[in-house]
């Protein structure tokens, strides 16, 4: 436990991301540099430098650039987000972990992740192409309570940037594997394209944004010319995507705001498993007959209704918002003796929520020396995951929650901050009697239901100090917790009564020490380290081909380092580095001596760009690399093969490049290329999940052109 006393000396905060008024932040923007970035943190905002803990802030350029590589949020993520694993080129995000723990996704604060049954899918939970930004910030978060042990990432939604009573772009995409093969339109080639159209504009006191975008994603091929394995895969795929945003000014102090977001991503494919050998060669996909419904989010509906009122009392403002979000996801169909007659599993979710959060300033001869946010989230969610055919696998789950917090800032000095804050949860979840769905030789076991009652107490603490810019350093701590997946649980009961079932929730200390440096007028530098800790961690294995939890002490350290260097005006490099490991004590005797598994820990990796642009920003340009490391942890069994969960994996390198060029004021036209060398390689997850039919190569080169108008 040395690494946790390391850290105990410091006082840890963990931050999270929501409002989005800037007009509270009292700190002064002065450029885009790391010190001068506006973040929604305490659900109040503020600078990235005094929130206490590690944020990345991925904005409107940078998602636009990155999609023009790729649209997958799981890809755009990886490349610029220190401590998210890669991604697994797969509809799930299975694996993704940040700082090897889950993390929370949420749309606007709307949460996209469920404790009930999760259903690997909140990554790619919208379109990038109405993201106005993405916020992430790491550790353990205790504002947001259930389901944020990791950290958050919350899509924040375009909003209208005209006074024009119209305005609009048009956005036209093509993508092919191979520009010069004369099968790319056929159904073993690689092409696909994308459309995306907004308008918006203002009325008087009304502002609007609506957005549609649709992607068809053509066959997919890894870098020896290889249909990938289109189980779960993303050849083959609409996307689709609609939004609204409408808001009204009561006056300068009163705003209404309605948002609603429908996604929907399903696979159409004409290929069948060709199943390969872990380790020899990989799956991949031929022509056939599938069986079942199509795969995929058959739709995600999101939507709210925001009240903000700047002064509703004094140095006091009010931000509510009631939402909704309606979930439904289909998963590959399994034959016998999975559920003993095969079938497919699909995963429904409704939530229905509520918060409230007033933000209190307190003031000395004009300037503010501290603030306190405070309010109260009400959630009802219902979860359940049948079989198509109407067989229940996890009975619908209702749970209903209540948590009032409390968050505090007080500026002892101008540069020297201090945080705390409080979150109390109380959670009810009613669960039916039930009759198990048994694989294999399993028996059905009756399961009779009952209430099962969750409260916790989360706290964090965070001190920042930014008085000197070569050296501002942080320390923070925050304690989260998490139901875990009770549906996985619920499953796989081998007992007959809720109380025999081992539905603990996880609570996580999580602790951080780092720092952020300005070096002169052109060098930004961060660099921490974490450490984070569970009495009853609950890591996947695998049993009998179904993931289940293995619930004991573990702990995760880790590092992260970015920098960015901008030697002129129209220049920026930059790279980061990511570092974690974890181990769990098998046997609760102390002695942590076993390595956590890949589901859990992403191997190290190095993210490395250049961009450039000229003066006039017509002309700019970008090439982004990834190293990944090898990670091998585990021996093989008696049999010579690995456990699943603990393959090994070995280092690859990737490079992507992306282009844009202004015509007139009004056209630009684009250019993207994903793994410019085409290079073979197999995913950290194709390669730790040690399974035959996830033995996936990678996508090869990809190229993208595309067409943007204004008006």
């Amino acid at each position: 436990m040395e690494k946790k006393i390391i850290c105990l000396g410091g006082l840890v905060f963990s931050v999270t991301v929501l409002a989005q008024n800037k007009s509270t932040v009292n700190d002064t923007v002065k450029s885009e540099r790391l010190e001068e970035v506006i973040v929604s943190a305490t659900r109040s905002p503020e600078i990235v430098k005094k929130t206490a803990a590690t944020v990345t802030i991925l904005k409107r350029k940078d998602i636009e650039q990155q999609s023009l590589i790729s649209p997958d949020l799981s890809n755009i993520l990886a490349y610029r987000v220190p401590g998210l694993a890669f991604g697994n080129n797969l509809t799930g995000n299975r694996g993704q972990t940040l700082r090897g723990r889950n993390v929370l996704v949420m749309i606007d604060g709307i949460p996209q992740s469920s404790p009930l049954r999760n259903n690997d899918r909140e990554i790619r939970s919208i379109d990038p192409s109405i993201l106005e930004r993405i916020e992430v910030v790491k550790g353990a978060t205790s504002i947001y309570g259930n389901g944020a042990e990791g950290g958050i990432i919350n899509y924040i939604t375009l909003k209208n940037a005209s006074n024009k009573p119209i305005a609009g772009k048009t956005v036209f995409g093509f993508t092919s594997h191979d520009v010069f093969d004369k099968n790319m339109f056929k159904s073993d080639g690689g092409a696909g394209y994308r459309i995306s159209q907004s308008l918006y504009g203002k009325l008087g006191k009304v502002d609007y944004l609506v957005n549609g975008t649709f992607t068809r994603n053509g066959v997919k091929i890894d870098g020896d010319g290889l249909v990938q394995n289109p189980r779960y895969g993303l050849g083959e795929t609409n996307v689709s995507n609609a939004f609204a945003k409408i808001g009204y000014d009561l006056n300068e102090n009163n705003r209404f705001e309605i948002m609603y977001n429908y996604y929907s991503s399903l696979q159409d494919s004409k290929y069948i498993l060709d199943l390969g050998k872990y380790g020899e060669r990989p799956s991949a996909g031929k022509l056939g007959e599938r069986q079942g419904a199509k795969e995929g989010t058959k739709y995600n509906h999101n939507g709210y209704l925001k009240y903000t009122n700047k002064s509703i009392f004094r140095n006091t403002s009010l931000n509510t918002t009631l939402y909704f979000q309606d979930f439904y996801t289909i998963y590959d169909y399994r034959d016998a003796p999975r559920w003993k007659t095969g079938g497919q599993s699909a995963i429904l979710e409704k939530k229905y929520g509520f918060r409230a959060d007033f933000t209190t300033e307190f003031k000395q001869n004009d300037k503010v020396t501290g603030s306190l946010t405070y309010g109260v989230d009400l959630l009802n969610e219902k979860t359940s995951q049948p079989l198509v055919d109407g067989r229940i696998w996890v009975p619908e789950l209702n749970m209903i929650a209540a948590a009032p917090f409390v968050q505090g800032k007080l500026f002892l000095t101008p540069d020297l901050t201090v945080k705390g804050g409080l979150r109390w949860d109380e959670m009810h979840v009613d669960v039916p009697n039930y009759t198990t769905l048994p694989s294999g030789k399993d028996t059905a076991v009756d399961v009779l239901g009952g209430k099962l009652r969750y409260n916790n107490l989360s706290y964090n603490v965070g001190l920042s100090y930014t008085a000197i810019d070569l050296f501002q350093p942080f320390t923070s701590y925050s304690r989260g917790f998490n139901i875990y997946d009770l549906g996985r649980v619920l499953r796989d009961a081998k007992d007959n009564t809720l109380e025999k079932i081992n539905t603990e929730p996880i609570v996580v200390d999580s602790y951080e020490i780092g720092f952020n440096s300005k070096i002169g007028k052109s060098i930004d530098l961060s660099a921490s380290y974490f450490y984070n800790y569970s009495k009853l961690g609950a890591d996947l294995v695998s049993v009998n081909g179904f993931w289940v939890p293995l619930r004991a002490p573990q702990y995760i350290s880790g590092v992260e380092v970015s920098i960015d260097v901008y030697p002129t005006k129209n220049l920026n490099i930059g790279a980061n580095y990511t570092y974690q490991e974890g181990k769990v004590d098998t046997d609760s005797d102390n002695k942590y001596e076993k390595y956590l598994s890949g589901v859990r820990i992403a191997p190290a990796r190095l993210n490395s760009y250049i961009k450039w642009n000229t003066k006039n920003n017509k002309l700019q340009m970008g090439l982004y690399h990834m190293y990944s490391f090898k990670r091998d942890r585990f021996e093989k069994d008696a049999s010579g093969k690995y456990q699943e969960g603990e393959g090994a994996v070995t280092d690859f390198n990737l490079f992507n490049f992306q282009g844009s060029y202004k015509l007139n004021t009004f056209t630009t036209v684009g250019l993207g290329i994903e793994n410019i060398f085409n290079k073979s390689y197999y995913t950290p997850t194709a390669q730790f999940t040690a399974r035959d039919a996830e033995y996936v190569r990678g996508n090869g080169r990809y190229y993208t052109v595309s067409f943007s108008f204004t008006y």
